[in-house]
């Protein structure tokens, strides 16, 4: 349908510099395919590029990035609203899914309306979910609801739609992402003015764990939020938290890199994934040029930039490396095109800063021919 409308269109706007990212990361792939002969999972990630590419061409065609950036943070929004009303009724009322879809052999998303959620508990008093918004589970929300944040910081800076994002989020319950939004305040707010809200936030997390770690009640809601936070830090009886299980996650895929370290065992089916070493496991250290062409390109696209506006883009690149130890799968359409939407920004910018002191530079060159002494 989106090929369609371009071909019918008079005028149609194509992004060259991507458009030469998207044929590189292409012909790697298609190279691995006939190497490797029948690969399932890069040619899925080849159809993907076509997909990304009518994509990016139809939004700067008919809609444009501003609207597009707006629209996907008004969505995410929304989404975070419906989440917080459908986490607290089902606290105090008790809701059941309108339906359920088994994504896998293991993996179950159940539907309430307004959100959805792969962890969910209503057992006669444990009334708790973690919010996923309309993802199949809430980390997947909450990557991209940091990605809108991160949209929001670089498009509009409104800083009333970035609190709410955050809010909304904290519903999600990831460990990751309340670990990278610490990491985002210190790059962005922290200084000594606001020391004393640092001060504050870190009394009340304080608090609110020693009171969920010492709670002896019977509110059983109470003990599955404390499972879904506070206990993803401490040890079990093995002796490991959440830190330390995705650390051993990554240790088999961390063998598979060191064994195949070039080109990677190109096999998704031997990779764990989901962690820092899942990437260069399947795709080696070479590969993994292709597979994070758009990364690359975005740090290219960074050292244009000068003074603070390369520094809000290097924080922001820090902010989004920050997701390799979680989730370094990053080439999918919408993460691609999140991504994309970021560096089209910085190439605007750095056109706007480039075509305004060309401009200063001629006014400068017409005003000493006409009145050197002015300018002395």
């Amino acid at each position: 349908m989106l090929f369609m409308l371009l071909i019918s269109k008079k005028r149609i706007i194509i992004d060259e510099h991507i458009l030469f990212v998207i044929i590189i990361q292409g012909l790697y792939l298609l190279f691995v395919i006939l190497l490797y002969n029948n690969n399932y999972s890069n040619f899925n990630l080849f159809m993907q590029l076509l997909s990304l590419f009518l994509i990016i061409t139809f939004i700067d065609s008919y809609i444009g990035f501003e609207n597009f950036v707006r629209s996907y943070i008004n969505v995410m929004l929304i989404m975070g609203i419906g989440g917080a009303i459908i986490f607290f009724i089902h606290a105090f009322i008790g809701l059941s899914p309108i339906f359920e879809v088994q994504y896998s052999e293991g993996g179950i998303t159940y539907f309430f309306g307004l959100t959805s959620t792969n962890y969910y508990y209503y057992i006669n008093d444990i009334r708790f979910l973690r919010v996923a918004g309309f993802f199949d589970e809430p980390g997947a929300f909450a990557l991209f609801s940091l990605f809108a944040i991160l949209l929001n910081k670089i498009y509009f800076d409104n800083r009333k739609v970035e609190k709410y994002l955050i809010i909304f989020t904290l519903f999600t319950f990831s460990m990751a992402f309340y670990i990278i939004m610490i990491g985002y305040y210190f790059l962005f707010y922290f200084n000594r003015s606001n020391l004393k809200y640092l001060v504050l936030l870190s009394f009340c997390i304080g608090a609110a764990s020693s009171y969920l770690s010492n709670y002896e009640g019977n509110n059983r809601t109470i003990d599955y939020l404390y499972k879904a936070t506070v206990q993803r830090l401490e040890n079990d009886e093995m002796g490991m938290n959440a830190v330390d299980k995705r650390i051993a996650r990554g240790a088999g895929d961390k063998k598979i890199f060191l064994d195949y370290p070039f080109w990677g065992v190109q096999n998704t089916n031997e990779v764990r994934g989901a962690n820092i070493y899942s990437v260069i496991a399947n795709h080696g250290l070479f590969g993994s040029l292709f597979y994070y062409a758009f990364l690359v390109y975005f740090l290219f696209s960074l050292f244009k930039l000068k003074g603070s506006t390369r520094v809000l883009f290097l924080k922001s690149f820090i902010v989004i490396l920050a997701n390799f130890f979680h989730r370094p799968e990053f080439f999918s359409v919408f993460t691609l095109l999140i991504i994309y939407s970021m560096i089209r920004y910085m190439n605007l910018y750095s056109k706007k800063i480039r075509v305004t002191n060309s401009y200063q530079r001629r006014s400068v060159k017409d005003l000493h021919v006409i009145n050197p002494g002015l300018i002395a």
